[in-house]
């Protein structure tokens, strides 16, 4: 069950999409949104400011800390404003909280009681990634602990729910998970299974945990590169979410998100779910 959602957010139009799609969820499960903003201590330290005295020809650190300090200060106050001000507007529960610290290491710590993560898919500069996922997000989506939701739209768009299957723990949560999902959503739901040899048994295997839940199912499989493969059948199917597991069979996922999984946050078209 979904009732607290952290929600980082830096202001940016991107973050602004994942606001928006917590404030559509929380009114789906009465849960309580929490606002995180993150001032990045980087850039109040070492090198960042060792830079910017150097290029304007002063002392290292005079009086810049402290006015880089205030005005990132006053850009997250900014932004946990609109936060707050859109969750009142939308009838939801709502607190907020602004730390210094290093950002995706903020988000993980304050994520520990949280059932879900929802950002978005690129930060503020998010314009110079070319739809390729932001730094933040990427670490978040490899480290957390909780599901991470990333969206690239401001909304749920609609109720076709995709799950990549492949019979990994990983994958068996996220089935689990799209199955719930689909119930609170009245949601269909699709599975996809990729590959030659173990695809059929993949499927088998979902559909006899499927069968006992009220939902409407349609099953695919598909051959090729899983990564291609997956983004391809979001396209055809068009679906409105993928919900896939945030690893794969291989150890080294542990590690590092899986090549399939990177690949889908980057590519696509619909919002992701990562379930652990």
């Amino acid at each position: 069950m979904i009732k607290h959602i952290l929600v980082p957010t830096d202001g940016s139009d991107n973050a602004w999409n994942g606001v928006q799609y917590a404030i559509a969820l929380a009114k789906q499960y009465a849960a309580k949104l929490h606002g995180l903003h993150v001032v990045d201590v980087k850039l109040l330290e070492g090198p960042f400011l060792r830079d910017v005295s150097s290029s304007l020809g002063t002392a290292p650190y005079a009086n810049y800390q402290g006015n880089i300090a205030m005005i990132l200060e006053e850009r997250g106050k900014a932004a946990l404003d609109s936060f707050r001000r859109a969750c009142e507007e939308a009838g939801v529960e709502c607190d907020t909280e602004q730390v210094v610290g290093i950002v995706p290491r903020m988000i993980i710590e304050h994520s520990g009681l949280s059932d879900l993560i929802i950002m978005g898919r690129g930060g503020e500069h998010s314009e110079w990634l070319d739809g390729v996922l932001g730094s933040t997000t990427a670490t978040v989506a490899r480290r957390a602990t909780q599901p991470v939701l990333v969206t690239n739209t401001g909304a749920p768009k609609g109720n076709r729910f995709l799950v990549a299957y492949d019979g990994s723990k990983f994958a068996q949560r996220a089935l689990q998970t799209a199955a719930n999902l689909a119930h609170y959503w009245n949601a269909t739901l699709q599975v996809l299974a990729v590959g030659e040899k173990w695809a059929r048994a993949w499927i088998d295997e979902a559909r006899s945990y499927l069968e006992a839940h009220d939902t409407e199912v349609t099953y695919a499989i598909r051959e090729g590169d899983p990564s291609e493969s997956i983004i391809s059948y979001i396209e055809e199917a068009d679906a409105d979410l993928l919900i896939m597991g945030a690893f794969g069979h291989s150890k080294v996922r542990e590690l590092v998100v899986g090549s399939t999984t990177a690949y889908a946050l980057n590519h696509s078209p619909c919002p992701v779910l990562l379930v652990r």
